[in-house]
């Protein structure tokens, strides 16, 4: 059984969706560009803000920062209230912790976005052993980061798994010897054909089904 368990946030436990193509495309339309559908977050959503400007939009790099610090700025006063936990999330986690497993969050997401929508959902927040985000100025692999959550519980790799739904999540997960579990229900992969490559321990359809899906390994 894992001792470890590790999910990502966006995609995974929640759906940010809604807040981040508002705040996406809102900044987008300001510097003269064409807003894009939900459709365009589909394996975006999970790189870094500044990929994703890149790859949707077709930014250049000189019009980056400004656009990251507009976004940074709209996300803070509309983007967190738009969030949606995955149906089941709650239960899966309650579940886990359990059966004796440490939970944690590991997301490139800026860490006071996370804390804030952490404590407006308390009630998962507070299942959370730790919480590993990203801080300004500062960027971190999100392999180094598995491997910080694991040197922090004093677990090895092999005794962990990470749950995730994006190919930046397997890959990580790859780097430091980690199980990989691939969220479906994100939007990273669309199927099962998109999570297949990389090999991933189990394919999760729904979030209530997580808890299930880890105790089996």
């Amino acid at each position: 059984m894992k001792k470890l368990v590790i999910l990502g946030f966006d995609g995974t436990i929640a759906d940010t969706a809604p807040g981040i193509l508002y705040c996406m495309n809102t900044t987008a339309m300001a510097m003269g560009y064409n807003p894009v559908p939900h459709e365009a977050l589909f394996g975006v959503i999970g790189v870094s803000l500044e990929q994703g400007f890149m790859n949707i939009y077709g930014m250049k790099s000189d019009e980056i920062e400004y656009a990251m610090n507009n976004y940074s700025k709209l996300y803070s006063m509309k983007g967190e209230e738009m969030i949606l936990l995955y149906d089941g999330i709650g239960e899966s986690l309650e579940t886990l912790k359990q059966n004796g497993m440490k939970l944690a969050i590991v997301t490139q997401k800026h860490k006071k976005f996370v804390s804030n929508m952490l404590d407006a959902y308390r009630q998962i927040g507070e299942l959370f052993d730790a919480v590993c985000a990203t801080d300004v100025d500062i960027e971190q692999e999100k392999s180094d980061m598995l491997a910080g959550v694991c040197e922090r519980f004093g677990v090895s790799p092999c005794d962990a798994v990470f749950v995730g739904d994006s190919f930046v999540d397997a890959e990580a997960a790859a780097t430091v010897g980690m199980d990989f579990c691939a969220a479906l229900y994100g939007w990273g992969f669309r199927s099962r054909e998109d999570a297949a490559p990389y090999e991933p321990k189990a394919y999760i359809n729904k979030a209530e089904e997580i808890a299930k899906k880890i105790l089996s390994l």
